[in-house]
């Protein structure tokens, strides 16, 4: 490479990591970047499903609606990981909601191309299926979580879950840097944001967590842990 080319957008991508340069390179023909301001739609249900995305930059959230027309979030998705990934195996339009969390910078990558790409290059073929393995299992737990425990329980579990995925562990316990709404943890474990709130205060009278605004930190991770 030149000294003066621009690196890659899909070098910070964990998809692409274990590619070389070359098998990198066959990706980046008709390769976009964009950028979106916090709050603002990067696809809807209905959507044609055309590419598949990349956060380079940011935190992407992935939602949908209950039959009563509220808001449930899927996931949060941060910085060097895929979105949209369904769109290499299936035709149909987008089934969810993509929204910029944070401001955010995506590679947007032509489905066509990352098909061809997984055809040709087999350690790429298998990187995607365990994102989608991943995905399928992360999926699979929080059903059982929605369906069978406990308030309080969905709560430890999601903010575990949480802290797992993005989570900064320093003196003070963990931080999840994300900005998080009562009415948004109510989306992740499926609860009213009124139970939301009563089960925070809990937690916090217990000093396993604490609250900056819509920072939220845990104090005591095995405390927490223990509740699951």
């Amino acid at each position: 490479m030149p000294s003066d080319a621009k690196p890659s957008p899909l070098e910070r991508v964990r998809l692409f990591q274990s590619l070389t340069p070359a098998e990198r390179s066959r990706l980046e023909p008709g390769l976009g970047v964009r950028a979106y301001r916090r709050g603002e739609r990067i696809y809807g249900p209905g959507d044609a499903a055309e590419a598949v995305y990349a956060v380079t930059q940011g935190v992407v959230k992935l939602s949908t609606r209950s039959p009563d027309e509220r808001e449930v979030i899927l996931e949060f998705v941060d910085q060097g990981e895929i979105f949209g990934e369904l769109a290499v195996l299936d035709d149909g339009p987008c089934d969810h909601t993509a929204d910029a969390h944070e401001d955010t910078v995506v590679a947007v990558i032509e489905r066509h191309r990352l098909a061809a790409a997984m055809r040709d290059v087999p350690e790429l073929g298998f990187q995607f299926n365990r994102v989608l393995a991943a995905r399928v299992k992360a999926m699979r737990a929080r059903v059982e979580e929605l369906l069978c425990k406990s308030a309080q329980i969905r709560m430890a579990l999601t903010l575990g879950a949480l802290a797992d995925a993005h989570g900064i562990t320093d003196a003070g316990g963990v931080l999840i840097p994300l900005r998080l709404s009562q009415r948004d943890i109510a989306s992740l474990a499926g609860l009213s944001r009124e139970t939301v709130n009563a089960v925070l205060q809990d937690f916090r009278s217990r000093d396993l967590v604490e609250t900056n605004g819509r920072r939220l930190r845990i104090l005591h991770p095995d405390g927490l842990r223990a509740l699951r």
